[in-house]
């Protein structure tokens, strides 16, 4: 890889390096498929992460791990149809540790992001039939975080007693356990929250 000088523009008498849209589209693409993982607590060795991630399906390329100093691993499938079923497999355990999954994004910062906010696998016991959609499911998942995804389950309504979604939550603020709906004629429903896993957060040590 040769590089070439490229003179920094000047803001006020400042150097400032300015990047474009154009210059990082590539490498955006290059990291679309692939996720953060955490594991609570410890960080495993790459083997064992590269057998966790083998455990997970089959794969038309094997994925690529790799290690981050901070104690997180981004690993990065061949297409996001790969990646996204290994999202929505969880929750996942590692050395009887809860593993936490994140998409990659290009503003990814490992201490701002994966210490306060966790995707968690939510249920929603009970919920009437006419709610299984994407609108609502979305609606209801935007009251607790940032909604992701739902199981398969959920999608092909194969098990109506409980719909299943993953949302991005803040953990730093105490899990709503209930959600109050409105429905269409005004009635007001109180729809049960369950977690399948909750973290602890410190308020001390962070």
């Amino acid at each position: 890889m040769n590089l070439n000088f490229i003179p920094p523009v000047l803001i006020e008498g400042e150097k400032v390096v300015e990047l474009l849209e154009e210059d990082v589209a590539r490498d955006n693409a290059k990291w679309v498929p692939s996720i953060v993982v955490y594991v609570v607590g410890t960080a495993p060795s790459i083997g064992a992460m590269e057998r966790f991630i083998s455990e997970q399906g089959s794969f038309t390329i094997k994925p690529i791990i790799l290690y981050h100093k901070d104690g997180y691993f981004i690993v990065r499938f061949a297409n996001e149809g790969e990646k996204d079923k290994v999202l929505c497999s969880g929750p996942h355990y590692l050395m009887r540790r809860p593993v936490i999954m994140k998409p990659w994004v290009p503003e990814f910062n490992f201490k701002d992001e994966i210490l306060t906010t966790i995707p968690l696998w939510v249920k929603l016991p009970n919920l009437p039939l006419n709610c299984w959609n994407a609108v609502v499911l979305s609606t209801i998942g935007s009251s607790l975080g940032k909604p992701l995804y739902v199981d398969e389950c959920t999608s092909q309504v194969n098990r109506i007693s409980f719909a299943r979604i993953l949302v991005e939550v803040y953990i730093t603020r105490p899990l709503s356990k209930m959600i109050k709906m409105h429905d269409p004629k005004g009635k007001v429903l109180e729809q049960q929250v369950w977690y399948e896993w909750k973290p602890i957060f410190c308020q001390k040590c962070l």
